[in-house]
């Protein structure tokens, strides 16, 4: 724009969009807006193809483009006469606050944002999730759901046999559900989230931070930043690895928690209901905990870890073909080999283990006797390996490459869905491979397997569930098993309120995390295990979404 203040004109650049001014400067000589303003020395300056002012100001219609007055949404012509975005001596197009912007990396300077095709101050931290925010709560405070940066708080939710734990961006954890043995780690027995929410009984208090966490039937184990493995909650048969048969987290904190004397470095693990598998960096496995059945796959039933530390058990797979992760059931586990071969062991009265027999593997001999179990159907490509293995009570299910899902042993629910009710691996010809791929309507990419049901993630963010429904466990707002009589795909998706990321299977409930790092809960609510301040089940006679979500943070 062109001010005429009496005595000389001045020409200001005004931008669309924003508040305020950039240039405004007395031009020199010249009273015709017309005819254009000329300088001391006659050049011609603010009109068209003409220098700017040296305020950087030109005529209406026409903005300052590398020193030169041109239309607005023109470029100015370099040295070649060439239109480039080039400034002619080699600068970069305008990326500066105030130049216009398509959004493309690059397109505004580092610390501004793309606001409306704008280059603007990064805004986070006005209450308002601008171009480029994730969210944007107005606050100081990491960790609340919506970081400083304007980025969600990550998480995961993991499934416990009674409650539900989360592991919260930063190496936070905080649980709720049933308190009693000292599951939750608050240093008592009450439960939380009965007449509570997760947030406002706040982190367990741990001797660090966690970077990996498993929720078993009553107790929890971590691994922390320094490497160490640590356990709390119920400790009846040595699930803590502490060489002791006492609680922890009952009545004491858990800020001096002490570590698990395993020797070798853990590099994952998993928890079952009253033990736990750790795969070691070497490619071996070592468990301790319950023995009952075999589930230690020691070769005897010996419980580990209640007068002794686990490194005093024997090795799983010492000097057998190494092992890439480990999979805990209620009372069987399974390991697959680098080899992409599953291995299993433990408790196998319904045919879990599928070996095409019902009797338990580890209690008088190593698992690996029994060699691979057999569980790739013919219809399954040739190249197709295993990405995930879920267990649950008395069934097991496989995911894999291909985002097909296959599960055996249990039925007496729908377990394997299959459409029928046959427990399927405890006879010498019912092996997994003779069984089809669940018909789940679309392509997997994770799974989790509760006591007597399962639910499979797929790939649109969608979650579909099948087997017991009891408790409404399955999401879908009544009580009929799915999986018994129809395939899993003839039912509905699990009505969330949004997309999912991830989802974990409890002993009959079952939480989701979606896109934005909300958590929804459903299935059997005793003790508060869903998170919602009560102990109403959901999911029984209406969908989780109408829940709300569950204030973890």
């Amino acid at each position: 724009m062109v001010v005429d203040n009496g005595m000389s004109r001045v020409s200001c650049l005004s931008v669309p969009g924003l508040f305020l001014l950039l240039a405004c400067a007395p031009a020199t000589g010249g009273a015709g807006g017309d005819e254009g303003t000329e300088s001391d020395e006659g050049e011609c300056v603010g009109q068209a193809d003409c220098a700017c002012t040296p305020g950087g100001g030109c005529d209406p219609g026409l903005v300052c483009e590398a020193e030169m007055c041109v239309p607005e949404g023109g470029e100015a012509d370099d040295d070649t006469g060439e239109s480039d975005g080039d400034t002619g001596d080699g600068d970069p197009a305008c990326t500066e606050n105030g130049c216009m912007c398509d959004g493309s990396p690059g397109s505004c300077d580092p610390e501004l944002v793309c606001d409306e095709g704008i280059c603007s101050p990064n805004l986070c931290g006005n209450a308002v999730a601008d171009d480029g925010e994730a969210c944007d709560d107005g606050n100081e405070v990491d960790g609340d759901g919506c970081d400083t940066d304007c980025t969600f708080t990550t998480l995961e939710v993991f499934g416990g046999g009674l409650h539900t734990c989360a592991l919260i961006e930063g190496g936070r954890v905080r649980c709720w559900g049933e308190g009693m043995f000292g599951t939750l780690g608050h240093g008592n027995t009450e439960d939380i989230g009965d007449d509570e929410t997760p947030a406002s009984a706040g982190d367990v208090a741990l001797p660090g931070s966690v970077v990996s966490l498993a929720a078993g039937g009553v107790h929890n184990c971590a691994q922390f930043d320094d490497d160490w493995l640590r356990c709390w909650g119920s400790n009846i048969y040595g699930q803590l690895g502490n060489a002791a048969d006492s609680d922890l987290g009952d009545d004491e904190t858990l800020e001096m928690l002490p570590g698990i004397a395993i020797v070798e470095a853990v590099s994952q693990f998993e928890s079952g209901s009253f033990h736990n598998c750790a795969r070691l960096v070497t490619g071996d496995a070592r468990c301790w905990g319950a023995n009952a059945v075999g589930q230690l796959g020691v070769g005897d039933t010996t419980t580990i870890g209640d007068n002794e530390p686990p490194s005093a058990g024997e090795l799983v797979f010492d000097g057998t073909d190494g092992i890439e992760r480990v999979a805990a059931g209620v009372w069987h586990n399974c390991a697959l080999t680098v080899s992409d071969e599953l291995i299993c062991w433990g408790r196998n009265i319904s045919g879990q283990l599928g070996y095409g027999n019902s009797q338990s593997l580890g209690d008088d001999e190593p698992p690996s006797d029994a060699g691979p179990v057999d569980v790739r159907p013919g219809a399954l490509p040739n190249d197709a390996s295993i990405s995930a293995v879920a267990l649950g009570g008395g069934h097991s299910c496989v995911l894999f490459s291909t985002g097909e899902v296959l599960c055996w042993g249990g039925n007496e629910d729908g377990e394997l869905g299959q459409g029928h009710t046959d427990d399927w691996g405890d006879d010498n010809d019912e092996l997994p491979s003779a069984l089809p791929l669940i018909d789940l309507g679309g392509v997997a990419t994770a799974i989790s397997a509760g006591e007597e049901h399962t639910c499979a993630l797929l790939d649109d963010g969608s979650v579909r569930c099948w087997g017991k429904n009891d408790f409404g466990q399955l999401g879908l707002g009544h009580l009929d098993n799915i999986g018994d009589d129809e395939a899993p795909a003839d039912a509905e998706a699990v009505d969330l309120g949004g997309l999912a990321i991830s989802i974990s299977a409890g002993g009959d409930h079952t939480c989701a995390v979606l896109a934005d790092y909300s958590v929804v809960c459903w299935g059997n609510g005793a003790a508060g295990r869903l998170g919602y301040g009560n102990v109403d089940n959901i999911g029984d006679d209406e969908s989780p979404s109408a829940a709300g979500f569950v204030e973890v943070l």
